[in-house]
């Protein structure tokens, strides 16, 4: 997959002849192996796919277990994602599928199931894209991450080196492991990337690639001044490797692997909801799947020359990263995507939730359904694992109601000690 992953595209008609090929293929397959896209499409015939009824987040979950193409227990599978959770150790498989959940942006937590070869594939686009230099010399790249992942260990080698900074761990120790072994490159979510910028890291770094939350434009350019090298992007999800940056810092769309429709939400503004439909992935299909996120398409031509659709901005959710005290008396960062997971951890029923952080001490939660016994081992273990002084958690009622406001689910209401304050704050 290294190899064979181009740099660029010349030509728009090359990339969809790759694109009705691959799907002429794929749809095949899938409504043979899938019981739910065999009853899902049952009316459609395969080359009229774009006319296949779109399905999202909740449909897939609903109906895992005959979603998927492979004889697979599902509930062993979301045993197995749980167990590795709370160990922390990602290396166990299910009859040779790597399993997980998703981090729950949009309220509901999602699974993928990958097979070996789709871990495989991942892991040569991702190197394609990500070293900026020959496979053949040596690499180390560094991943501040929730889970660490078979995907890695798969591609390790004498010249390539992961190291994996595990994000449930107390940030002042991974800064430490950091600067006594720095990377070559570094993947790692923006909340992260700004603190090292804020605490003034200074490593020279070959690459920074950000990943995992919505890199906005400010702290791109915090990030960027501070490093003095250009911020790369992958944007990947459960459903996918959707877009990476090119040499200039802009996102292109992966459309040799995927078919993306619009879905508008303002056309005159370029801003649309992506419909995926993912002809590499085979285990759990991902056609006609339809994003919450919100892209805005780039209207000046990239100078890169590449073809594949550019994307200037993706407007999804501004989450905050939480401050706490630290049992040893030092303030202590965690990422949002840390808060989501203890939150669904509550209950298996959860289906929309706001928390928010209101003090050093204090943290508002906002679940529905309504639960009378609520699980909180997922947020004693984040504060065990941190060192942290646990907060005061306050339940307080459901009251949600969509408006103009941009909408947040991971929410810090003060102000950061020692930070300038930003718009979205």
């Amino acid at each position: 997959m290294f190899y064979s992953t181009p740099k660029t595209f010349k030509s728009r008609k090359k990339i969809r002849k790759i694109q009705e090929k691959g799907m002429a293929r794929h749809v095949k397959m899938v409504r043979k192996k899938s019981k739910f896209f065999a009853q899902h499409w049952k009316g459609v015939a395969d080359e009229d796919w774009r006319r296949f009824p779109v399905v999202n987040k909740e449909m897939m979950m609903e109906h895992l277990q005959d979603y998927i193409t492979v004889d697979l227990d599902v509930e062993s599978a979301k045993s197995l994602a749980l167990q590795s959770e709370r160990s922390r150790d990602f290396r166990s498989t299910l009859k040779g599928y790597t399993v997980g959940f998703s981090s729950g942006t949009s309220g509901a937590r999602g699974m993928h199931i990958v097979s070996q070869a789709e871990q495989d594939r991942w892991a040569g686009y991702m190197l394609a894209r990500g070293l900026d230099g020959s496979i053949l010399g040596k690499h180390t790249i560094g991943l501040f991450l929730r889970a660490n992942s078979n995907t890695y260990e798969s591609v390790s080698s004498s010249r390539i080196r992961f190291q994996f900074f595990d994000l449930m761990r107390p940030l002042k120790d991974l800064v430490a492991e950091l600067m006594l072994n720095p990377p070559d490159v570094l993947i790692a979510p923006p909340s992260i990337l700004r603190y090292l910028a804020d605490e003034h890291i200074s490593i020279n770094f070959r690459k920074i690639v950000s990943v995992a939350e919505v890199l906005t434009p400010l702290d791109r350019s915090i990030v960027e001044d501070h490093f003095q090298c250009t911020v790369h992007q992958f944007y990947t999800s459960t459903e996918g490797e959707i877009a990476a940056t090119c040499e200039h810092g802009t996102l292109h769309l992966n459309e040799e692997i995927m078919v993306v429709e619009k879905e508008w939400i303002d056309e005159e503004r370029g801003m649309f909801h992506p419909i995926i439909s993912d002809f590499m992935r085979t285990t759990q299909p991902m056609i006609r799947y339809r994003q919450n996120d919100i892209l805005v398409l780039k209207k000046d031509p990239c100078p890169c020359g590449d073809a594949r659709t550019a994307i200037e901005e993706i407007m999804g959710r501004q989450d905050d990263v939480f401050e706490f005290m630290s049992t040893s008396g030092t303030t202590e960062l965690v990422v949002p995507d840390l808060i989501r997971r203890a939150t669904l951890q509550i209950s298996d029923r959860i289906d929309s939730y706001f928390v928010e952080q209101i003090s050093h001490d204090q943290i508002d939660l906002m679940i529905r359904p309504h639960v009378k016994t609520p699980d909180m081992s997922g947020f004693d273990r984040l504060w065990a694992s941190k060192d942290l002084i646990p907060p005061q958690l306050n339940f307080v009622e459901y009251n949600h109601r969509p408006s103009a406001t941009k909408m947040r689910r991971i929410r810090r209401s003060f102000r950061r000690e020692g930070s300038v304050q930003t718009p979205l704050e």
